[in-house]
């Protein structure tokens, strides 16, 4: 396992102690509960030809599992980044400041990992940067019924908590259009998704 040295403070504290621990539960890890599938299936029916030259970058993946989902649906040009990596497939790196060339994906997938940033509209604006210039930025967060009444709770950082909130942030951060939205539409699901097109500017 190798790790980055990253001192910036708009990375939540507990973010890789709380990941590395999903190593230890059964399929948190690898799968995160199918909940990925929200972002993949929908990048399965746009990109329906030419996969193989279509590069996407999974932000905060932990583990392969996402990269070799995508990479089976003939997205063979697919990469992780995360802080730490014990994969070829995964680079090690920071979200808000990656060092990658501008427009170098057509799509950068925030799977789950954007309530970890004390500052996701930087996050966004990184994203549009290394996206090209009709690429794809999806976001996923988990819905927290209870956190207008408690609060955030580690490892949560923001406030971030349906697809409203993060669409505020993107809307005041980039030019975008949204093409896929899904806000926790079933009582036993919490899960959030906002798939953006970039637009010039």
């Amino acid at each position: 396992m190798k790790f980055g040295n990253y001192e910036n403070e708009s990375i939540g504290e507990t973010t890789v102690k709380h990941n590395l621990s999903a190593f230890n539960i059964p399929r948190a890890a690898f799968g995160c509960g199918g909940r990925m599938e929200l972002l993949i299936y929908p990048l399965v029916g746009y990109y329906r030809k030419n996969r193989e030259s279509i590069k996407i970058l999974v932000v905060g993946c932990r583990s392969e599992d996402d990269i070799l989902w995508l990479k089976s649906y003939g997205f063979t040009n697919t990469f992780g980044l995360d802080l730490f990596s014990y994969s070829k497939y995964i680079l090690i790196g920071d979200i808000h400041n990656t060092g990658f060339e501008a427009g170098s994906y057509d799509v950068v997938l925030l799977g789950w990992m954007i309530s970890y940033t004390k500052d996701p509209a930087v996050v966004f604006k990184e994203c549009k940067r290394i996206l090209k210039e009709d690429g794809l930025l999806g976001i996923g967060l988990d819905h927290n019924p209870k956190q207008d009444a408690e609060g955030i709770k580690p490892p949560r950082v923001n406030t971030l908590n349906s697809t409203q909130s993060i669409k505020k942030v993107l809307d005041e951060s980039i030019k975008h259009k949204v093409v896929v939205e899904y806000d926790h539409y079933y009582s036993d699901d919490d899960r959030c998704v906002v798939i953006s097109k970039m637009l010039p500017g």
